[in-house]
């Protein structure tokens, strides 16, 4: 057995053997919203639990996100979860979420793991600040061909974000995407996110479902379990502009 094999062995085993002494607490039953609310102002999208997933789909003349949000807030923390979307269901994974003011355009903001339905952009695994009508890329994967193609529609698909101190990584199935070092948001729920849908959308929009299951977390002994990445740490750009949402 050559070196470089034997080294990328027994970092496989050491990294295995890692996961499966982590004491890992499910956040999500598999079978009700224990745990777990309903957030976004009236009328809300449809939000429920089928099949042993978190399940949603976006409704005509809903004006706000809706969110399955935790009851519970989480500071640092390792997030694995995984996420099933059907068509092009405009989603995310928020986390260190904050109430926004009560005349604001969204109930929540706070980090957000993009789950992207463009199938040329392709940017699921970027992180971006996530604040009602507006939003600004915090990290994108503009220029990462190897990270924009880790995520399948309609299949699914793993997530892992660990957000320890102002340090942020995220991998989809398996494949790094992104790497920020942000002062931003430090404590919050976690947040699975049913995009808002106008009136005059198209209808066939609301056959489009996302499903989320195996929702698990660990928030102890963190610098034990955290996974080693190969993506440089990206110091968020504080010069960026606020974009306009599309």
């Amino acid at each position: 057995m050559n070196h470089p094999l034997a080294a990328a062995l027994l970092l496989f085993a050491t990294l295995t053997a890692s996961a499966s002494e982590a004491p890992w607490r499910p956040l999500f039953n598999g079978r009700d919203l224990t745990g777990w609310k309903i957030v976004g102002a009236q009328p809300r999208a449809a939000a429920y639990v089928e099949d042993g997933a978190l399940t949603g789909h976006m409704l005509r003349g809903t004006p706000e996100h809706t969110f399955f949000c935790t009851e519970e807030a989480f500071g640092d923390f390792i997030l694995e979860l995984e996420c099933f979307q059907s068509g092009g269901f405009n989603t995310g994974i928020l986390f260190r979420c904050i109430q926004t003011p009560a005349d604001a355009a969204v109930r929540l903001h706070g980090y957000q793991v993009k789950i992207d339905p463009s199938p040329t952009r392709r940017w699921t695994g970027g992180i971006f600040d996530d604040y009602g009508r507006n939003w600004l890329w915090l990290q994108t994967l503009e220029h990462d061909e190897r990270a924009r193609s880790a995520y399948r529609f309609n299949e699914w698909a793993r997530f892992r974000i660990e957000a320890v101190g102002r340090t942020l990584k995220v991998w989809v199935n398996g494949v790094p995407t992104a790497h920020l070092l942000h002062d931003g948001y430090t404590r919050g729920p976690i947040a699975l996110k049913i995009h808002s849908f106008p009136a005059k959308g198209d209808a066939a929009q609301e056959k489009n479902l996302i499903r989320f299951r195996k929702v698990r977390i660990l928030t102890a002994d963190l610098a034990r379990h955290a996974l080693p990445t190969d993506l440089p740490a990206r110091e968020a750009d504080p010069t960026q502009k606020v974009l306009p949402k599309p």
